[in-house]
């Protein structure tokens, strides 16, 4: 599959999973791998393709998402990041970050690599979640944006 047609799949997953996503972004501990389970259940279920998680990509660190060739060489990986205005600015720069996510994706080599942000929509916007909605993350790249009314949805392709 291309990377437009993986971004697709993971843009059609987002979109079936509708008022559950609202629901699950109030519960901290959970959304990334309830997301990250939604999206594999969506794209085996609607297309017939295997989506897994936690790719080894060394040094006991793991990708989020992936799917293997037939061959068993990977065809894509992902990492999802779930993130608000009430997150805190370590989020965005340092380990654990976006800015490391996106690190980590550059380090893999596969055809598609996509970067997902699922950011929550509060009643007040603060400079965390106005950066997390406008900075363009990924140099050179402009993101496909999905917004759900209740969260905005930014994924690069690495």
């Amino acid at each position: 599959m291309t990377t437009p047609e993986w971004i697709e799949v993971f843009d059609n997953a987002f979109q079936c999973m509708g008022e559950r996503l609202e629901q699950v972004l109030q519960l901290n501990s959970c959304r990334e791998h309830w997301i990250q389970a939604e999206i594999s259940l969506h794209a085996w279920f609607k297309d017939k393709l295997e989506v897994w998680t936690d790719f080894p990509i060394g040094g006991n660190r793991k990708s989020d998402l992936y799917a293997e060739h037939g061959d068993g060489s990977i065809s894509m990986v992902a990492e999802v990041k779930c993130l608000s205005d009430f997150s805190q600015a370590k989020c965005l720069e340092g380990d654990w970050s976006v800015r490391s996510d996106i690190d980590r994706l550059h380090s893999i080599q596969s055809p598609t690599r996509l970067f997902v942000l699922v950011i929550e929509k509060n009643e007040v916007e603060t400079n965390i979640g106005r950066a997390l909605r406008t900075e363009a993350w990924v140099e050179g790249k402009f993101p496909h944006e999905l917004d759900l009314g209740f969260c905005l949805i930014r994924i690069w392709a690495i």
